[in-house]
């Protein structure tokens, strides 16, 4: 049977998922093909306020979103989890994989691909995501021999490590070997199940990129997910968001680009990066590139706030409110694209970020 590695979305039980499309501006320096917000707007709170404690089990809010990006050696993909903590306990969990399938193919292209980002691709080939493909791909895997869907398989690792402590997980790993492991999750002929509950593990414990949110019962949220265009044709965003009936507890994005010299979604030997179009023009996470990046919107734009900053601040500001409230907020844009609302977001395009948020939690 062929083998289907990694994952792309998981379903816990409230998680609903969704892809859709929205991103603003061009680069121009032709020798760096790097799109950077092309103008962040200098405001009296060029800092962001610190929104992430150095512990985040000891923080206000008693949900924390950890985004992360494992690499596998010689994957065809590249993987995108956020997992969803309640002090040390698994409350939810979102996994997306992309990778590079034949233009003809019948599977949908992220959004931007036949705009400036498609050309980062070699030729004849597409980035896509194996979620928002869902029941194309699940056909494929069934023609040849899976007996479960791509969403069949990730609901059973969901629902697997849903509800248990990160210790917990850490300890039933212990001395396992693939096998016991594969039997214990039970409906999954993933393969790299194994792979997956570990790199869930490494995630939930992971703190470089985490979103602080409050929320009344934390272990039954709804988790929803996007993938949009926000800032630009050189880029798509993906999104995630955990809601508490029509208010959302946190929200969790980041863009994806083509950078040269950057570090890369997968790792440079990797199946995957044979789908560059340059060797030296990777794809990566703007998070994970954030000096890089941020460096470029300081030379180009005179801006004093990183991207992560940036980012992490209107993360922050949409923690808590409904979704009317992220409207009303949209709607005071000012000329220069900021919004005064939002401390330390200066990006041009915050209100954009926003509108994703929004189309997220509307699914």
């Amino acid at each position: 049977m062929k083998k289907f590695n990694i994952i792309s979305l998981l379903l816990v039980s409230a998680f609903v998922l969704s892809s859709c499309g929205k991103t603003s501006d061009k680069a121009n320096n032709k020798k760096e093909e790097i799109a950077v917000e092309d103008k962040a707007i200098d405001k009296k709170e060029d800092k962001v306020e610190e929104v992430k404690p150095q512990n985040p089990d000891q923080a206000e809010g008693n949900v924390i979103l950890h985004r992360s990006y494992p690499r596998n050696k010689g994957a065809k993909s590249f993987t995108r989890i956020v997992v969803a903590t309640s002090q040390d306990k698994i409350v939810g969990l979102s996994i997306d994989q992309y990778q590079y399938e034949n233009s003809t193919s019948d599977l949908k292209a992220v959004v931007n691909s036949d705009k400036d980002f498609g050309k980062g691709a070699v030729k004849d080939k597409k980035l896509v995501s194996k979620m928002e493909n869902e029941k194309l791909y699940s056909a494929e895997m069934k023609k040849s021999g899976a007996k479960t869907s791509l969403g069949e398989n990730y609901e059973a690792i969901a629902n697997f490590v849903k509800g248990k402590t990160i210790g917990e997980v850490e300890a039933f790993l212990k001395d396992k070997t693939d096998k016991q492991i594969m039997e214990a999750v039970g409906k999954t002929d993933f393969e790299s199940t194994p792979y997956l509950i570990k790199a869930i593990v490494d995630s939930a414990k992971d703190n470089k990129f985490i979103s602080v949110g409050h929320a009344e019962d934390p272990e039954n949220l709804t988790f929803k997910t996007i993938i949009g265009k926000v800032h630009g044709d050189n880029s798509f965003a993906d999104c995630l968001v955990a809601m508490e009936g029509d208010r959302i507890v946190a929200a969790s994005f980041d863009e994806y680009q083509y950078l040269e010299d950057g570090l890369g979604l997968s790792n440079a030997d990797d199946e995957f990066a044979k789908g560059y179009a340059d060797s030296k023009n990777v794809l990566g996470s703007k998070l994970e590139n954030s000096d890089k990046y941020s460096n470029l919107m300081a030379e180009k734009a005179k801006s004093k706030v990183s991207i992560k900053d940036n980012f992490e601040a209107i993360e922050k500001f949409v923690s808590g409110k409904t979704v009317d409230e992220i409207k009303d907020a949209i709607a005071s844009k000012k000329e220069d694209g900021t919004i005064d609302s939002i401390t330390g977001a200066t990006l041009k395009d915050t209100a954009s970020y926003l509108q994703l948020i929004v189309d997220a939690s509307s699914k």
